[in-house]
């Protein structure tokens, strides 16, 4: 059978974009789909449309060199993400009606609104464009209204990257468990903070550790987004909105972040036999439900107690299979660009069956 092309769209160029596009490149005789991206939108460093293919080693060359990427494009001109897309989608009409159409939005969190982001993913919905997105924004702030736009046009929304890196979180519940409720849910699912405080609880300083996870392009591009508790609260509201059928956004969060923690008190609790951690929970209380982030005291007999400094962990609790435990070993850029190419790889494969 032949392998479809799938024609990408990348509005923003960051860390996780990048890391994407090299690792579609690295891995591609494992894909079962061949691919050519054909626009490149970003804030700062201009946009870039060619749909015979970009060079993307030259759009990368320019965008780490801090030059625009207008230079590339044929037609230079100012323009945003959406005008992109619609530039996009008008251009590749037939394209996106068979299906082969993808926009890979992958700009910063916005806390306030989930803007641009949420527009981008409607624009491209409206122009019958596929989504996927390791932004956390558009099912934080607007999961039913994107999902019901999705299904209206028979058009794919997918985000897995948005939570817990490249572990399927999203998809294991869609897939797999037909029937099941999700009745809550618990654990550590912010990177920047769990390996703050586990350097803390080796000695090191508060900005030595974050500062370190910005290098490696793990935090966000606004750190206090991390230690204020505001991409955990946006990663709970989008479980809560996809996985138990609520409404809310980051901000009916209840939250606490670790800008306070004190190393002192981190290394006496690992002293007593307990750990501080940032812990994202939910639970149903009546007809409605019950978010939190806040820094807790672990002990020894709790299932997030032994993980390691760049692990993450999530625990749904079900009506059926009773607590269910999904623990990642580590996570960074290659996980988050790889939830990216598991949500293409899923499209691909419903191309194939149609």
């Amino acid at each position: 059978m032949n392998r479809p092309e799938l024609l990408l769209v990348l509005i923003g160029f960051g860390h996780v974009a990048r890391r994407f596009v090299k690792l579609l490149d690295e891995i591609a005789d494992r894909l079962d789909f061949t691919w050519k991206i054909v626009a490149v939108a970003t804030k700062h460093h201009g946009s870039v449309v060619d749909l015979e293919g970009i060079d993307m080693a030259r759009a990368i060359a320019k965008f780490e060199g801090s030059q625009s990427l207008d230079r590339l494009d044929a037609a230079p001109r100012e323009r945003s993400g959406i005008d992109v897309i619609r530039q996009v989608a008008d251009a590749l009409a037939d394209e996106a009606a068979e299906g082969r159409l993808i926009c890979v939005e992958t700009t910063v969190l916005d806390i306030d609104r989930g803007e641009p982001a949420v527009s981008h993913v409607r624009a491209a919905l409206e122009g019958q464009a596929h989504v996927i997105t390791a932004n956390k924004g558009p099912a934080a702030f607007a999961y039913h209204e994107l999902e019901a736009l999705a299904e209206s046009v028979d058009r794919i929304f997918f985000f897995e990257g948005a939570v817990m890196d490249g572990v399927p979180v999203f998809n294991l519940v869609r897939e797999t468990m037909p029937a099941v409720t999700i009745e809550g849910f618990r654990g550590i699912i912010n990177t920047t903070c769990h390996y703050v405080l586990s350097e803390l609880e080796r000695g090191r300083e508060f900005s030595q550790a974050l500062a370190e996870m910005q290098m490696r392009g793990i935090a966000e591009a606004d750190p206090t987004l991390d230690i204020d508790g505001w991409d955990a609260a946006a990663k709970t509201a989008a479980l809560v909105n996809v996985l138990m059928g609520s409404a809310i956004t980051p901000h009916h969060v209840a939250r606490t972040g670790i800008k306070d923690v004190d190393g002192l008190d981190v290394r006496d609790a690992l002293g007593r036999g307990k750990r501080v951690r940032l812990v994202a929970s939910a639970s149903r209380v009546g007809s409605k439900v019950r978010a939190l982030v806040e820094p807790e005291m672990l002990d020894k007999t709790d299932p997030l107690f032994s993980l390691e400094s760049l692990d993450n962990a999530l625990y749904l609790d079900t009506d059926l299979l009773g607590q269910v435990g999904i623990v990642q070993r580590s996570s960074g850029l290659t996980q988050t660009a790889y939830s990216l190419v598991t949500d293409l790889a899923r499209i691909s494969q419903r191309l194939r069956e149609f």
